[in-house]
């Protein structure tokens, strides 16, 4: 009987196929990472607005579908010359507490592709939950960010903005009525329907 041990050829190809299928797999996993980084770049970065809002003039609203997109006011603001350079959308949007919905002014940069800020007008979301949609660091994040936003929870494209732990919906709600607001204005012709 041979005392040696049968080395099989075979066992190492195996061992190398397995190597070779690692190293592409994590190639392709970071490679579509940083393309996804690389596409999404703009939606991740702060931009500043460009103009100082002096005064604002109510629209008249009233022949528009105001009721598809939750909007009861808008305003357009105009800079020191007159020039509209943004609009504030009024409306509301459903979070937790269905039975009050959250009342809450977005405004939109005039060519409809930037957020300039947000404002919690009234809700009565739940206690130390959802009354946090009316914080500064969660209503700054909207600040400066290209149009849509999305949740941190979504996979679409768009600005990402944290939603807060334990509080999702209400934190859902601002968004979606931050994208309400300039599908609003796209339909109304106010501006080109941000993409």
């Amino acid at each position: 009987m041979n005392s040696k041990a049968h080395f099989n050829p075979k066992s190492m190809k195996w061992l190398i196929s397995l190597a070779v299928m690692i190293v592409l797999s994590a190639g392709v996993i970071f490679g579509s990472k940083a393309i996804d980084e690389l596409a999404n770049k703009k939606y991740n970065e702060h931009h500043e607005p460009g103009f100082t809002i002096v005064s604002t003039e109510a629209i008249d609203i009233a022949g528009y579908d105001t009721a598809s997109f939750n909007v009861s006011a808008v305003e357009k603001a105009l800079d020191a010359s007159g020039n509209v350079v943004a609009y504030i959308v009024t409306g509301e949007t459903v979070g937790y507490n269905q039975e009050e919905p959250i009342e809450m002014a977005t405004t939109v940069s005039a060519d409809g592709t930037l957020v300039c800020g947000v404002e919690i007008i009234h809700q009565n979301e739940t206690e130390y939950l959802g009354v946090q949609i009316q914080g500064e660091n969660f209503k700054n994040q909207f600040k400066g960010r290209l149009l849509p936003v999305v949740s941190s929870a979504d996979t679409a494209k768009g600005s990402t903005i944290d939603v807060i732990a334990r509080s999702t919906i209400s934190s859902e709600a601002v968004i979606d009525g931050v994208n309400n607001a300039v599908d609003f204005l796209g339909g109304a012709n106010l501006i080109e329907a941000a993409e």
